[in-house]
């Protein structure tokens, strides 16, 4: 009899928490975040196929510790196993939170010469030390690639590169964005930084649902 009102328990007390976690997880979906679909942009930084399975939003600032560890850390497992293969592309929508004119001038900067050819060098430099932004220095390259190419001296003193990360401010006030990283993935907002192996599990979960 014991040992029978014993199971009885353990049974109501397993079905107890199946039914906790089901609650739990049902809150969680309640609480993700929906955002109608982002637009692309020519001066959007892309890394991967246009004939990607799923399209991967991030917003992003240099000036932001855990978006420069997302490309240190979760970025290149990420090149590896999903862009590189053409199951995802990374669009990059940089935003500039501050009225600082070095770190507009940086964006700029960056934008359009990824427009019109390699960022990557810069990307890296800031990456490092993103600080570097606020050095004559980095004034003086600013200015010398706008002697040495027309199209990103366009780009960047026609007011193009200010309207899109203008554009992106106010796309990011508008969908109630509070930090960086924050990713739109499918229409669904995940915020902060992850490491590679929980980014991993969204990616997979965000290109079930479009591979169906």
């Amino acid at each position: 009899m014991k040992k029978k009102n014993f199971f009885i328990s353990l049974l109501i007390i397993v079905t107890s928490l199946f039914f906790v976690a089901g609650y739990y997880l049902y809150k969680k979906n309640q609480n993700i975040q929906y955002v109608k679909q982002i637009q692309p942009h020519e001066l959007d930084i892309v890394y991967g196929s246009d004939s990607a399975q799923l399209t991967v939003y991030l917003y992003f600032r240099y000036d932001c510790v855990y978006c420069r560890k997302f490309f240190t850390d979760a970025f290149p497992p990420l090149k590896k196993e999903f862009i590189d293969r053409g199951k995802v592309k990374l669009v990059v929508k940089l935003v500039n939170l501050t009225n600082e004119e070095p770190i507009q001038n940086s964006l700029k900067t960056i934008v359009c010469i990824h427009r019109f050819g390699n960022s990557e060098p810069l990307h890296q430099l800031l990456l490092l030390e993103p600080r570097v932004v606020y050095t004559p220095e980095f004034e003086n390259t600013t200015q010398e690639f706008i002697e040495k190419d027309e199209f990103v001296a366009e780009c960047m003193l026609s007011g193009l590169a200010d309207n899109y990360l203008l554009g992106n401010k106010l796309e990011f006030n508008r969908i109630k964005l509070t930090g960086t990283p924050t990713f739109v993935i499918n229409n669904h907002i995940y915020k902060g930084f992850k490491a590679y192996d929980s980014f991993k599990i969204v990616i997979e979960k965000e290109l079930s649902t479009v591979l169906r």
